[in-house]
């Protein structure tokens, strides 16, 4: 009865943790530019020695120490293009993500989605698929973050490690 529960169990994650595997596999690929930010380096980034008295760093501290994992998937790769597109399209499927916003400008259609988090200003989850041209060249990007996100500072994030498509996060809500 035991063998019977646990296998039940098993297979009732078993998306979850295959779609997180779909995506993690572009880690590896020579053909994708990747950039993995754990939780240990954003605790670092906040024991640098800012001016906590400005409100716009302490802001920023405030976000990132908060934070959990940042992963950015990018290719110019044609094939590995259409593959992230399958993937991230099967991901959202078992993700259980809900959709934030679309934008289409610039050659580029970028969609965003979350989880919900503690309240209206923050998600625990916001991730975004990006397919379209970055100066002339076709270009697919993943990001996707965990931990305690607020909406309104995510975007200074995204612009800082100069993440393709994180202009379009000044624009994003979730009421």
């Amino acid at each position: 009865m035991k063998k019977l529960t646990f296998a039940l169990l098993a297979l009732m994650f078993l998306p979850f943790i295959s779609g997180a595997q779909n995506l993690d596999k572009y880690e590896d690929m020579k053909e994708v530019d990747a950039v993995v930010i754990t939780s240990k380096m954003f605790k670092l980034l906040t024991k640098i020695d800012l001016n906590a008295d400005d409100p716009e760093t302490q802001a920023y501290i405030d976000l990132i120490e908060n934070l959990q994992e940042m992963k950015v998937f990018s290719t110019r790769e044609e094939k590995v293009r259409q593959q992230m597109a399958s993937d991230v399209s099967a991901f959202l499927k078992k993700g259980g993500l809900e959709e934030l916003m679309r934008v289409s400008e610039d050659g580029k259609t970028v969609k965003f989605y979350y989880k919900p988090g503690k309240n209206d200003d923050y998600v625990s989850q916001l991730f975004m698929f990006m397919e379209g041209k970055e100066k002339n060249k076709p270009v697919s990007v993943i990001l996707n973050i965990t931990g305690e996100i607020n909406l309104a500072q995510v975007s200074k994030l995204a612009n800082d490690f100069k993440i393709p498509g994180g202009n379009e996060l000044k624009n994003v809500e979730t009421h």
